[in-house]
């Protein structure tokens, strides 16, 4: 029997075992693979594709040849279960989240399809992994926290721009029901953990829909808050311009742990964020392993970031009438001015 007899031979047993099956999976030719995008990526948010497709590029597969995007047109925002819906009715051979939200709901839906998350926040307590070192299910990727020390990290970088600092309000959009309450909990203890040693007392807002920001905003205006920690959750996202403008006119400063650039002109004081770029370029090996070689999400450990990114915009700085200290701007990797 010559080589590519033996070949056919293994692929004709391969579905009756896991090794041969895998086998046969990876080497299926001429296979355009369909990758649902979850949700759809936004024109802010095309670099992060283009980084994904490049890196996939250098490992051999090319967009259109070897694999197409699956895309809703339901960007990141409210209509979250949409963008699942109408990215499943194309039959996706891997979806591909971006937010633990949407990896949720989509492990929800389905316990086959292979989820790779570009971005997620706790899976483990989000129930879709047993572990980041072994997932055991069908969802892998990238997780942007070890714990809820990074959101401590932003209670401190806010206080060391205004030091005065004694009332921090955190509108909080990691919440169920798009986030599992242990995700929550987590969290806010990172915040409380960092604010206690510094004096600092925390009001925590949890915002779960988007109306809920003006009751949020209203109940900041009296109670003397002095700055303001902003989370990205799908919630909050609709809302960035209304709180951006009123912490102008309140001269808060404002931290935020993702990029709101497509928020328009007023953008947030700092910013303390994984490198979403880079985060596509470590989830594509995934995609080629999952798709291509016939690997299982449940043995592909999920990553950390190989880097975050910090950036102080003296715009804000000078609208909100703060000096950023030196010690500030020397750790910055960007400095907006």
């Amino acid at each position: 029997m010559n080589k590519r007899d033996t070949l056919r031979a293994l692929v004709a047993l391969g579905a009756s075992a896991g090794p041969l099956h895998d086998l046969a999976h990876a080497q299926t030719p001429g296979k355009l693979y369909r990758i649902g995008l979850v949700p759809d990526f936004m024109p802010a948010w095309e670099s992060w594709l283009k980084s994904l497709s490049d890196a996939l590029a250098e490992l051999g597969r090319v967009e259109g040849r070897d694999y197409v995007y699956i895309r809703s047109g339901v960007f990141y925002g409210p209509d979250t279960q949409q963008a699942l819906e109408r990215v499943m009715e194309s039959r996706p051979d891997l979806l591909f989240t971006v937010n633990l939200g949407y990896a949720v709901a989509a492990r929800n839906l389905t316990k086959t399809i292979p989820i790779v998350m570009g971005v997620s926040g706790f899976p483990v307590e989000g129930g879709v992994a047993k572990s980041l070192a072994r997932p055991g299910g069908n969802v892998t990727g990238l997780t942007i926290y070890a714990g809820g020390e990074v959101f401590g990290k932003l209670v401190q970088l806010v206080h060391e721009v205004r030091p005065s600092t004694k009332r921090i309000g955190a509108l909080m959009s990691y919440v169920p029901p798009f986030h599992p309450r242990a995700e929550t909990d987590l969290i806010i203890r990172g915040i409380r953990g960092a604010a206690q040693p510094l004096g600092i007392d925390v009001q925590i807002f949890e915002i779960a829909r988007p109306e809920q920001v003006d009751d949020a905003l209203a109940a900041i205006a009296k109670q003397g808050v002095e700055a303001l920690l902003l989370t990205s959750d799908a919630s909050i996202f609709t809302r960035r311009k209304d709180i951006l403008r009123f912490s102008v006119e309140r001269q808060l400063a404002t931290i935020v742990d993702s990029g709101w650039e497509s928020a328009g002109d007023s953008q947030p004081l700092l910013q303390y964020e994984a490198d979403f770029g880079v985060l596509m370029r470590q989830a594509a090996p995934y995609v080629n392993k999952i798709l291509w070689q016939g690997a299982k999400p449940a043995d592909l450990p999920i990553q950390l970031p190989a880097r975050f990114k910090f950036a102080v915009n003296l715009k804000t700085a000078k609208a909100i009438g703060v000096t950023v200290p030196q010690s500030i701007l020397l750790r910055a990797d960007q400095v907006i001015e």
